[in-house]
C-alpha cells in the first residue's frame, strides 16, 4: 500500500514544481470564457485535495458505513487506475465559483501544505485500528485507501488539462514576443 502515498507525492510534486514557469499574471489567463485559468485548476486541486482528506479523517473515525457499498463505476475506476481519458464536465457549482489566485506563493505553500498534511493523514491511516468509509456524491462510500487513490487519480487526470492551459500560456507569450 506504500505505492499510494509515493504515487500521491510524485504527482503533487508534478504540480508543485510547474508553479516555477510562470506569473501571476499568467496563471490568470483563460483559454477562453468557459475554462479555467491554470491558478484557477491549481485552487481546483487544493479545494478538492483538502475535501478527500477530510473524507480520509472521517473514514479513521466513523465505521458505521464499513459494510456500504462502493458503485459499479467507482470499482471499474479503480481497477483501471485512473480516469477514463476524456473531458469530464464538471459540477457548475463548483467550476463556476472557484477565484482567480491571490500569488504564485500562496498556491505553492497551499500545495505544500496539502502534501504535509496528506502525509499525516497516511501516517494516522497505517496507524488505525479500523477503517470506516464516507460517501463520495457519485461514487458511493469510500475508505481512506480509495479516498487516496481517488486523490492522486483526480490530479493525475487533471494533468492533461494542465498541458492544454499551459499551451495556450506559452502560444500567447509566444505571440506577445513578436
Amino acid at each position: 500500500m506504500a505505492f499510494l502515498i509515493e504515487k500521491f507525492n510524485s504527482i503533487i510534486d508534478i504540480w508543485i514544481k510547474g508553479l516555477d514557469s510562470y506569473a501571476i499574471h499568467q496563471i490568470s489567463l483563460k483559454p477562453d470564457n468557459k475554462s479555467w485559468s491554470l491558478g484557477q485548476l491549481y485552487q481546483h486541486i487544493i479545494d478538492e485535495t483538502t475535501w478527500y482528506n477530510g473524507q480520509i479523517e472521517i473514514s479513521l473515525i466513523d465505521v458505521e458505513n464499513t459494510a456500504a457499498p462502493t458503485t459499479d463505476e467507482s470499482t471499474t475506476l479503480f481497477k483501471a487506475g485512473s480516469f477514463a481519458d476524456k473531458r469530464i464536465k464538471g459540477d457548475p457549482l463548483i467550476s463556476d465559483n472557484i477565484k482567480q489566485p491571490i500569488s504564485i506563493d500562496r498556491i505553492r505553500s497551499d500545495m505544500e501544505k496539502l502534501k504535509i498534511d496528506t502525509n499525516k493523514i497516511w501516517k494516522k491511516m497505517n496507524k488505525a485500528l479500523t477503517y470506516g468509509k464516507s460517501q463520495h456524491p457519485g461514487m458511493g462510500f469510500l475508505n481512506g485507501f480509495e479516498w487516496l487513490q481517488y486523490s492522486e487519480m483526480h490530479m493525475r487526470h487533471h494533468l492533461k488539462q494542465k498541458r492544454r492551459i499551459e499551451s495556450f500560456i506559452n502560444e500567447r507569450a509566444i505571440k506577445t514576443d513578436k
